[in-house]
């Protein structure tokens, strides 16, 4: 255990109280939440922390991880686990539907390791919730990913003396000025846990700069396995397309649509023929985006381009379809005016022999864009956008030697699953 105690702060002892007395509201807002299909109906009690599943017997290692990318990212640690020990069982929390799809879909594809894998809603950070969710489970270690820092379940783990660990532990400068306004509340949660690994060697700086204990081992996006897809649905789309130059727009933002619907018509003045595909981050915006950029063909309408070439693809969890469709890839929440900006994970297409460009607002992956450095174009605005597409298209050799580059940096990162993995089994009670 974190031999470093910290008596719980005002702001926590706070947090603590407020989370006691939500409850009668908080029903009501999972129910709210069931409507929009943001909850499954079955398992609401699960957000309770009342089990759904006999625990298995023996050690249990937890992981959690909020959403789609940080849980694709603990595959090959718990593939790594498992190889150590056999008879190793995990519990994997998520936060929301479709990051459970996806743990659903690869231990399907990996049918050996499914027998040791259950998996729950996380509870709300409601002391009684979070106190019944660990006494029944008691994991042997419990591994948090990114920054899901919830004092109230962390507290749980402390108290039940189950060791953590916080993976790829998130500290941007921004975060860094807001919890060094609280620091004797940082310290006071995150001295409990037993091992901080930090994101890169930035974040782990500013772990050190609250007075926090981190080290950085590397980015575990980086070792996180190719996106899946459907190889029949890759099969007829490539027939569809085969003679026509495409690109690809992924995981866009708002105001993200407007501007490459009009790099896409200044481009096809040169390409008539060109068909850009634009796959939302959040595919519930669809009408909003047909508001803003007229109609367009709806891949979940079963819909294909027309002849103004567009194409809406609104289906959750088939990135890894279009990135095998196309080379030339655009990654968004990036450009200049996107509400939050920040960009997307870079490694997912680097994966797949894509040529990428990006905006210049990428402060939440600066080390993957540093790693990667200039295998990524970053273009700031419509025209050199436009300008970098039309060069792809018109130079197959030019796009290949930059998919090559990005291929060859994420080849070098293979150990980093074993590595981790051997210092999580130490740590386990």
């Amino acid at each position: 255990m974190s031999s470093h105690y910290h008596p719980p702060t005002p702001l926590l002892f706070a947090w603590k109280v407020i989370g006691t007395a939500l409850p009668p509201l908080l029903k009501p807002y999972l129910r709210c939440r069931c409507k929009k299909g943001k909850e499954i109906q079955t398992r609401l009690p699960e957000r309770m922390g009342i089990a759904s599943l006999p625990r298995q017997s023996g050690s249990l290692v937890h992981f959690h991880a909020a959403s789609v990318g940080e849980v694709i990212s603990i595959f090959p640690i718990i593939t790594e686990l498992y190889k150590l020990d056999p008879e190793q069982n995990f519990l994997i929390t998520t936060g929301t539907v479709a990051s459970f799809h996806i743990v659903q879909q690869h231990f399907t594809n990996h049918p050996e390791l499914s027998d040791h894998i259950q998996h729950q809603f996380v509870p709300l950070d409601v002391p009684h919730w979070v106190d019944r969710f660990v006494s029944y489970w008691q994991p042997s270690l419990s591994v948090i990913v990114e920054s899901e820092l919830w004092p109230n379940l962390i507290h749980a783990f402390y108290k039940y003396h189950v060791p953590i660990a916080l993976m790829n532990g998130r500290l941007s400068d921004r975060s860094f000025t807001t919890w060094h306004r609280f620091q004797k509340t940082a310290k006071a949660l995150l001295s409990k846990f037993d091992w901080i690994a930090a994101r890169s060697p930035h974040d782990q700086h500013n772990f050190e700069r609250l007075g926090v204990k981190a080290t950085y081992w590397g980015d575990i996006k980086q070792i996180a396995p190719e996106l899946s897809y459907d190889s029949k649905a890759l099969q007829q789309l490539q027939e569809l397309f085969k003679d026509k130059p495409i690109w690809l727009a992924a995981s866009t933002h708002p105001t993200e649509e407007v501007m490459i619907v009009k790099a896409h018509d200044i481009l096809r003045e040169k390409w008539p023929e060109l068909i850009t595909i634009i796959v939302p981050r959040h595919p519930e915006r669809r009408i909003e985006i047909i508001e803003q950029v007229g109609n367009m063909p709806q891949r979940s309408l079963n819909q294909f381009p027309d002849e103004r070439g567009l194409w809406l693809c609104d289906t959750l969890g088939e990135l890894g379809l279009f990135y095998r469709l196309c080379d030339i890839i655009f990654v968004g929440n990036s450009f200049e005016g996107t509400p939050k900006g920040g960009g997307h994970n870079p490694f997912e297409p680097a994966k797949l022999h894509c040529a990428m460009a990006t905006g210049d607002q990428i402060h939440n992956f600066k080390q993957a864009y540093t790693l990667l450095e200039d295998a990524v174009t970053v273009t700031p605005d419509i025209a050199t956008l436009t300008a970098w597409v039309d060069e792809m298209l018109r130079d197959p050799q030019k796009r290949k030697e930059y998919a090559q580059k990005a291929l060859q940096i994420m080849d070098q990162q293979s150990q980093l699953a074993q590595d981790i993995a051997s210092h999580l089994y130490h740590l386990k009670s």
